[in-house]
């Protein structure tokens, strides 16, 4: 055999065992290769039932599923923001795996990803249960040089970095559903503030959109302060909570007590008082049918004769909605809103807050 084809044959030997190397190793990175953090969790986002997130310093947060409603359990069962929860269901399940980082238990506090209730952790274990196997991750820090979070699979010692930040949020007070009250600061036509110490600031005007404010005791020649004026009458459009606790005992002898008038029959009841460092609120709902009935008949009447004053002929049906039909709708909403709050007291926004704390004085315009 000549010199040249003794290389030949050399060279197809090596080739042949690199292959069968190579074939045996393929199994083996297909195991441990990418893919998805939680393989299948898509497919059961709708039948899941339970979301707990422990960690070692803030303790766990469950969110569980009950009467087809999300709710978070450390807050005596009060729904869940489920719009924040899905999404934060489907990032999970968007998530990658793209990079194996340690193996060793000793480095696992670097990346966050040491057991939830060790001394080193620093991550949180999430555990999601229903529509199969319970899921369990550890998931530790976000990464420094860049978006995505370590993760590592509960008794698995290979740790992994996670293409998407899936840290979940930590404070129960986070998962709430914030929403509280929505109410158009155009229907409030009477407005009174009793604070614990100080004068009661009241506040009226003869009809909704009425931009004329009148404040009870104000001297001759002198006007209310409108941009405080509007501070208090747009108190609850939009209100949120911060926090919510069951109520339970009576509140503080110098809580600040409010109350809020509609033209259409709700009166809204506040009483507000300081506690660690928060203000906390619980409210009273009543509805007037008689006040209600008599603006919802004044405004049919008024758009009635709106329309036929445009018209050359007599109008039968103008779609205009009837006084009962508004009364009822109105009535409607003030009976959501008394079971949404009743048994309840709530953190608030400082900031909005002030608009009430403020000294009856800061209600009047200043001298020019």
């Amino acid at each position: 055999m000549t010199r040249a084809l003794m290389r030949l044959a050399v060279a197809a030997s090596l080739l042949a065992v690199a292959v069968v190397l190579l074939s045996k190793r393929a199994p083996e990175r297909a195991d441990v290769g990418n893919g998805p953090v939680f393989a299948g969790l898509n497919d059961r986002i709708n039948a899941i039932d339970e979301v707990r997130i422990s960690g070692a310093d803030k303790g766990d947060v469950v969110l569980r599923r009950s009467d087809d409603a999300w709710r978070v359990q450390q807050r005596a069962g009060w729904p869940a923001d489920t719009g924040k929860l899905r999404d934060y269901l489907l990032r999970l399940a968007l998530a990658q795996r793209v990079e194996a980082k340690t193996a060793n238990p000793a480095n696992y506090s670097r990346l966050g990803v040491a057991d939830s209730d060790g001394k080193d952790a620093r991550g949180a274990r999430l555990d999601i249960s229903g529509g199969g196997e319970p899921l369990a991750l550890i998931i530790g820090v976000n990464n420094p040089q860049g978006k995505g979070s370590y993760v590592r699979v509960p008794d698995a010692a290979q740790s992994w970095l996670a293409d998407l930040d899936i840290a979940p949020e930590r404070k129960a007070e986070n998962w709430l559903q914030r929403d509280l009250i929505d109410i158009d600061p155009r229907r409030i036509v009477a407005v009174e503030i009793t604070p614990g110490k100080g004068e009661t600031v009241t506040l009226s005007r003869n009809a909704s959109n009425d931009t004329q404010w009148v404040l009870a005791g104000l001297a001759k020649g002198k006007r209310p302060l409108q941009a405080a004026v509007d501070g208090v009458d747009g108190f609850l459009q939009g209100l949120r909570l911060e926090d919510v606790a069951k109520a339970e005992g009576a509140p503080p002898a110098d809580a600040l007590q409010a109350r809020f008038v509609t033209a259409d029959g709700l009166t809204i009841g506040l009483t507000l008082w300081q506690h660690d460092e928060a203000p906390w609120a619980r409210f009273t709902v009543q509805f007037d049918e008689t006040r209600a009935m008599k603006h919802a008949s004044e405004r049919e009447a008024f758009e009635r004769a709106a329309v036929q004053s445009n018209a050359d002929e007599p109008v039968v049906d103008a779609g205009i909605a009837t006084a009962s039909s508004r009364v009822a709708q109105w009535r409607s909403q003030s009976e959501v809103f008394a079971r949404r709050s009743d048994g309840w007291q709530f953190a608030l926004s400082p900031y909005k807050v002030a608009n009430l704390r403020k000294p009856r004085t800061a209600f009047i315009e200043p001298a020019k």
